[in-house]
């Protein structure tokens, strides 16, 4: 499935920062979505995507004058197939850390919503330490809580998405102790976890508070506490191919000016309910 932006409009302050770049951008960018991490990206029935992302990336677009073509593919490949060429940007929710930067770029970051778990109503995990607060992995008292939560974590079947930052952190904390159990999607966990095959899941938080909100799910519950920082990183930002630097400063530039236009934060309101623009871009 592709979706492609026509651009309709040449830039702003950001377009005439980024002007120098700007000659050495391709015509058309062709950019990778999973459709899979409400709302950053939502695949709709008729099989087209919408989303914060996908709306965000359509005013980015415009700014730089570049056609952009969205097209579908699984989170877990996204990283190889971009080096491979397959397509010139990610646009997946993914999380800015050192891990990834071993391997690409990152675009300035768009939106940071943390991570956290889902159980069912009463499983007992809903008595996880800070259910309604934030935990960053930086505090010198998270070792400590994460200790408690991997007791109560003891022989429980823990779901998470392949290749994702929350995968690394199940395995980290709690892989000793629990079966740290991979999914290609995210909708697959959460039918395994209404199932009673998985006992919790580990996620993004836009994508646990949207389910818990379905009435088909009515079952699931937050547990736990938001985790944030360190090796959940500094925000989701746009995957690069480490020589794109002409891309980076041109997409940096327009993601800035989105921001500093108050663009970002109002497509962040619309499709999260609240601002997720970066204290770095405020």
């Amino acid at each position: 499935m592709r979706l492609t932006f026509v651009p309709r409009t040449l830039a702003l302050a950001a377009l005439l920062a980024a002007a120098p770049a700007l000659a050495e951008l391709p015509a058309t960018l062709r950019i990778a979505t999973d459709a899979e991490s409400p709302p950053y990206s939502i695949a709709k029935p008729d099989g087209s995507v919408e989303g914060y992302e996908i709306d965000l990336i359509k005013v980015a677009c415009e700014k730089m004058a570049v056609e952009c073509i969205v097209e579908v593919s699984d989170f877990s490949g996204m990283i190889p197939a971009l080096n491979a060429g397959k397509f010139d940007v990610i646009m997946a929710s993914m999380s800015i850390t050192d891990k990834r930067r071993e391997v690409i770029e990152f675009s300035v970051p768009y939106g940071g919503t943390g991570n956290t778990m889902a159980a069912l109503k009463g499983s007992g995990l809903e008595d996880l330490p800070t259910t309604d607060g934030k935990l960053s992995l930086l505090d010198p008292q998270t070792p400590a809580m994460l200790a408690t939560m991997a007791e109560m974590l003891k022989g429980k079947v823990i779901g998470v998405e392949a290749a994702s930052v929350s995968a690394d952190f199940a395995k980290t904390n709690f892989g000793a102790v629990a079966e740290v159990r991979e999914y290609q999607k995210s909708d697959e966990i959460t039918l395994d976890l209404l199932a009673g095959r998985v006992d919790v899941m580990v996620n993004g938080r836009s994508y646990i508070f949207n389910a818990i909100q379905q009435p088909q799910n009515a079952e699931m519950m937050l547990v736990g506490p938001v985790f944030d920082e360190g090796m959940f990183g500094l925000g989701t930002g746009l995957g690069l191919r480490k020589q794109d630097t002409e891309l980076k400063a041109a997409l940096d530039a327009a993601l800035t000016a989105t921001a500093a236009e108050g663009i970002m934060k109002a497509l962040s309101e619309k499709w999260f309910g609240f601002d997720v623009t970066p204290a770095s871009l405020r």
